[in-house]
C-alpha cells in the first residue's frame, strides 16, 4: 500500500477534487497579520486536510487567537478532553464552577491566571504549560491562513448556495477521495440532525454565510440546538468536515447523534476512557468536525453558548465568548492527506 495525496496536477477541478494548497502565500498574510517572524513560521507544524493546510491546529479541541474582551469557560459541563492553545498574552480568562478537563493548555503567557483552577481541579490528567510562545504563534498563524484559503475557494458546482436542510441525505459516495466546497446560506439554525455520506478521505468544506461571500466576512448566526448535528455516514468521520463561519450559538435539549458518534468526553478520538469527573452527553447543539470562526463580522464576538457539544475541534478568532452550563468537547483526530493509502 502506497501513500497517495489528495491532489494530482490530472484531477479536473480544484473545487471537487483534491485541491493543491497555496501554503506559501497564505503564510506570508498570516505572517502580516500576526507580526510572527519567518523563523517562527519555518518551525511551524504543516498538514493538509482536503488540500487545505491547517498547520497542526487539528492536533487540538480549541485555539482561541484573541479573547481580549472575555474568555468565559465555566461549568456546569460534561466535560471536556483535548489539547487548548490560547494567546494569554491578549485573552481575559474567566471561569466558574468545576470544568472536567483531560489535557494540555498552553499559553504564551507565564500563567493560566482564573484557568489555573481548571488545571488544578483536574489533578492527574491536566496540564499546563506555560510561556510556550512559539506553539501560539503557530497556532494562530496557521488559523488565518486556512481562513484566507477557504475564504478564497471555489464552491463545487450544484453547491453555490445550499440551505443546511438541503444537504440531509447527502451521498457523495462512489468517487472519492474528493473535497467539496459547500455555501450553506440559508436555514443557519439547525434542529435535526443532517446526515452526509461519502467516501473514506472525502473531505467537506462548509462556509455558513448568508451571502455567500466570505470577503466581507461570514454573515449570519450559526446555531446547533435540539440535537441538531451533521452526522458522518458512510466513509465519513467527524474530521471529514472544515467548517468556517463567523458567530456560532447553541442551547441544549433533544437527543445525541447515535453511536459510532462520540458520545461523552471519552479519550482516543471519543471511544476510549471516559475522562474524570465527565458524564455522558445529553443532547444539546453538536458541532461536528473542525470549526474556524472569526466571531461576528459586525464585532468580532461570539454568542453566549449554551450546551454546545464540539465532537472534533474549534478554532477561533474571536474576540469575547462564553462557554456556559452544559457546554463540552471532545477532540477527534484528523486523517490528514498523506495519511491516506490507497
Amino acid at each position: 500500500m502506497s501513500s497517495r495525496r489528495r491532489a494530482t496536477a490530472a484531477m479536473p477541478s480544484p473545487a471537487t477534487r483534491r485541491l493543491v494548497p497555496v501554503v506559501a502565500v497564505l503564510m506570508v498574510a498570516a505572517l502580516l497579520l500576526t507580526g510572527s517572524t519567518p523563523a517562527q513560521a519555518s518551525t511551524c507544524p504543516t498538514g493538509t486536510l482536503g488540500g487545505i493546510e491547517m498547520g497542526g491546529l487539528t492536533d487540538n479541541l480549541f485555539v482561541f487567537a484573541d479573547g481580549n474582551k472575555d474568555l468565559n469557560w465555566q461549568g456546569a459541563s460534561k466535560g471536556f478532553v483535548g489539547d487548548v492553545v490560547v494567546n494569554g498574552e491578549l485573552a481575559k480568562e474567566r471561569t466558574s464552577g468545576k470544568v472536567p478537563y483531560a489535557g494540555t493548555i498552553y499559553t504564551n503567557d507565564s500563567d493560566l491566571g482564573k484557568w489555573q483552577d481548571i488545571v488544578d481541579q483536574n489533578e492527574g490528567q491536566a496540564t499546563a504549560v506555560f510561556d510556550a510562545d512559539a506553539v501560539v504563534d503557530c497556532a494562530v498563524s496557521s488559523l488565518h491562513a486556512a481562513l484566507a484559503q477557504i475564504g478564497l475557494l471555489t464552491a463545487t458546482s450544484g453547491f453555490e448556495d445550499r440551505s443546511s436542510k438541503s444537504l440531509d441525505g447527502l451521498d457523495m459516495s462512489g468517487d472519492g477521495p474528493n473535497t467539496y466546497v459547500i455555501n450553506v446560506t440559508d436555514d443557519l439554525k439547525v434542529s435535526k440532525p443532517i446526515t452526509i455520506t461519502g467516501d473514506e478521505g472525502d473531505v467537506f468544506v462548509l462556509r455558513w454565510d448568508t451571502d455567500g461571500d466570505p470577503s466581507n466576512g461570514y454573515q449570519g448566526q450559526v446555531k446547533f440546538q435540539s440535537g441538531g448535528a451533521i452526522i458522518p455516514a458512510g466513509g465519513l468521520t467527524p474530521s471529514s468536515f472544515i467548517h468556517a463561519a463567523g458567530d456560532i450559538n447553541a442551547s441544549g435539549g433533544g437527543e445525541n447523534p447515535p453511536a459510532p458518534y462520540p458520545q461523552a468526553p471519552r479519550l482516543d478520538d471519543g471511544v476510549g476512557s471516559l475522562i474524570d469527573g465527565a458524564k455522558a452527553f445529553s443532547g444539546g447543539g453538536f458541532f461536528t468536525g473542525y470549526w474556524l470562526t472569526t466571531g461576528s463580522p459586525k464585532d468580532g464576538k461570539t454568542s453566549s453558548l449554551s450546551n454546545a457539544i464540539f465532537v472534533g475541534g474549534w478554532y477561533t478568532l474571536s474576540s469575547k465568548l462564553s462557554m456556559t452550563s452544559g457546554t463540552s468537547g471532545v477532540h477527534v483526530s484528523a486523517v490528514l492527506d498523506d495519511d491516506l493509502v490507497g
